[in-house]
């Protein structure tokens, strides 16, 4: 059913009985974290207040026993499910066949020569994809240790890997990156052997010969593995169970020693945060469809969380304009969201009715605030008029199954968590988290403030320490957050000066984020403590980094790179080289005397963002930290208008405080 293709009474019929809801039921009180220490000002779950979970209360103390938890409980039905295009049917392996799959996997990599014990790392070069998950799961059973590496990181920062972790033998998932490994074998020497997914061509087993390196395909491993059965080694819950390396730094990519106890902590606050247990009352087993980079902690978490649930996960194709069949055909009823899919979905809606003018985009509001408001009172049909305008055409986009949203890596700004909310009418949860902690709060169903991110999980508590720098101060309710928990993670590899910057003796780990506890206890990110953006998207970026790339420019005196937690780019403000600028106009036959709004403005503007893109790329900028927008400004930062520190940096604070009306106009312009 089209747009505006309902009759106006039934619309009229449909808003009465929502305001008649507003009027004479009362709205669900969200849960609030609870202090347990008024002198630390520590907060717990409302329903964990006692003591830190003991992670031996789950009946399973690895990821290994969490394997076979999912066999025993479904060893017949499907676990993984694939499909290489749109028009054909997934074909799944059950857990029984996954479990013979990855013992073969690991009973061939032993037999490489590679020791099944905790000190041995494993690659995995690639994308998320069955196969990566089958490499993944292989190295569990053999107490093994597997390492994510992935392009976005850059050519340094997977070298970079290699190198500190002395890894013998890496997965790739395409020929490009057995070509990689192969022609960085010079820098990576303690490389042995790389198993393809895909056939290898001459030229690559001759280029393996010259470098000395075993090249092996995915099946061949596997002949090896089924003719050379190796012994299962189980891990302990002390054991790492994996190497989860961050791009959140400045510098090279720090690896997040993460244990089977700390895992399995973590997999049990997602659990209980989503609240997946009800699910399995009902015989609802969870089906997921994963795109998320398994190299992350969120994607290998959550498929690992589903196959102990004994339930099935089916993995995309590989390609964004490929992704809405795949969630359409494979109806999964526990949907993993990102922000930037989110915004795209509303976009596209409220683009459809835009269309129809005023009495579209009032229709829009309308829908979207009246569905919303029976949802705070508990009412999650999907049945009413605004289903039949539009959400039941965007359920049934999803397969038409949906019963749980998950939405993480960035929070959402209050128009699209509203929007989503209302077009799902299911339990939707925001989380926050990072890789060192995992899942730090999550929202309870009753819990549906936009742009908050909840209380501590079952298994954190959380407390609020000054940063004084920022004006931010615990007494305040503000402050950075910092996290005591099992699932914390135990360090970086190999960087314990970095560790203790991180974990301090207590204990607590010092997330950099910056948070405000709301009136009714749930907590708000509001900053950063260290110059970093994360933009919805999920990755971080370093500021001065990037600046210092741009200042490069001739076209450039002074820039300032900035970046929103709601948007998916970076933009700047910059001032000109005056000098330089003169010169080009009078090369281009302009007059840019101004940098007041005018066209010769618009083809400068152009000329130096082209110029700042192509000195980002040649001096390694990846896509993301590329700026999209900048506008000009006349006053430079100077140590007298309170702009640049007696170093001469810029004071990011200040600078972000007084421009904070030009960002939003220049985010207003990247998004018309």
């Amino acid at each position: 059913m089209g747009v505006l293709s309902v009759k106006p009474s039934g619309i009229l019929i449909e808003y009465c009985f929502s305001f008649f809801q507003i009027l004479f039921k009362k709205p669900l009180s969200p849960k609030g974290a609870v202090e347990i220490d008024s002198n630390a000002h520590i907060y717990a779950h409302p329903d964990y207040t006692e003591k830190l979970q003991d992670p031996k209360v789950f009946g399973i103390k690895t990821i290994y026993e969490a394997i076979l938890h999912g066999l025993k409980l479904a060893g017949d039905r499907p676990l993984f499910s694939t499909r290489q295009a749109s028009n054909q049917p997934f074909k799944s392996h059950t857990h029984k066949e996954v479990f013979q799959i990855i013992q073969e996997i690991g009973s061939g990599i032993v037999h490489t020569g590679l020791k099944p014990s905790n000190e041995t790392f494993v690659g995995i070069y690639g994308s998320s994809s069955m196969d990566y998950a089958f490499c993944l799961y292989s190295t569990w059973p053999y107490s093994m240790i597997p390492i994510g590496i992935y392009d976005s990181l850059g050519r340094d920062g997977v070298k970079f890997i290699i190198r500190q972790t002395d890894v013998e033998l890496v997965f790739a998932d395409n020929l490009q990156r057995v070509k990689n490994l192969l022609e960085w074998k010079d820098d990576t020497l303690a490389l042995k052997t790389i198993v393809s997914v895909l056939e290898l061509t001459d030229e690559l087993f001759k280029l393996a010969e010259e470098k000395k390196v075993n090249l092996l395909t995915l099946d061949k491993i596997r002949e090896i593995g089924r003719n050379h059965p190796a012994k299962v080694v189980p891990p302990k819950s002390s054991d790492t169970a994996v190497i989860m390396y961050t791009s959140g730094s400045t510098g090279e990519p720090k690896g997040c020693v993460i244990t089977h106890e700390s895992f399995v902590c973590a997999l049990f606050g997602l659990v209980i945060a989503v609240d997946i247990m009800k699910s399995l009352k009902t015989k609802e087993t969870p089906r997921v469809l994963n795109y998320m980079p398994l190299a992350h902690m969120f994607g290998c978490g959550t498929i690992v969380g589903v196959t102990y649930l004994g339930g099935e996960i089916g993995f995309w194709q590989g390609k964004v304009d490929k992704l809405p069949d795949d969630f359409h055909d494979f109806q999964p009823n526990l949907l993993t969201m990102v922000p930037r899919l989110l915004n795209k979905l509303y976009d596209k809606v409220r683009s459809e009715f835009r269309k129809k003018g005023l009495l579209g985009r009032i229709l829009f509001r309308l829908i979207v605030t009246s569905k919303l408001a029976m949802i705070r009172r508990g009412n999650f049909s999907q049945n009413t008029i605004w289903d039949k305008i539009i959400f039941n055409r965007i359920r049934q986009s999803f397969g038409g199954k949906v019963t749980r949203v998950i939405s993480t890596s960035a929070p959402l700004s209050r128009e699209v968590c509203a929007f989503s909310r209302a077009a799902f009418s299911c339990l939707f949860i925001e989380m926050y988290g990072q890789t060192e902690c995992v899942i730090g709060c999550s929202q309870t169903p009753s819990d549906i403030e936009s742009g908050e991110t909840g209380i501590p999980t079952a298994l954190n508590h959380i407390k609020l320490v000054d940063v004084p720098e920022k004006e931010y101060y615990a007494k305040d309710g503000v402050g950075e957050i910092c996290i005591r928990s099992p699932a914390v993670f135990k360090g970086y590899l190999k960087d314990e000066a970095k560790t203790r910057e991180a974990i301090d003796e207590q204990g607590w780990l010092h997330t950099g984020d910056i948070g405000r506890w709301t009136p009714h206890k749930t907590m708000r990110i509001i900053d950063r403590k260290k110059n970093m953006y994360k933009l919805s998207q999920g990755e971080y970026v370093a500021p001065e980094k990037i600046e210092d790339v741009y200042a490069r420019s001739r076209f450039i005196s002074q820039i300032f790179v900035y970046g929103d937690s709601y948007e998916s780019c970076l933009i700047a403000i910059v001032v000109l080289n005056d000098g330089f600028v003169k010169k080009w106009a009078q090369t281009e036959g302009n007059n840019v005397e101004t940098i007041e709004p005018s066209e010769s403005n618009t083809k400068l503007k152009q000329t130096v963002l082209e110029d700042m893109n192509h000195e980002g790329k040649r001096r390694g900028l990846m896509s993301y930290e590329q700026v999209k927008a900048i506008e000009f400004i006349k006053e430079p930062f100077t140590i007298e208008n309170g702009l640049l520190t007696p170093t001469f940096k810029a004071r990011r604070y200040a600078v972000e405080k007084k421009y904070k009306e030009l960002f939003g106009k220049i985010y207003k312009s990247v998004n018309a």
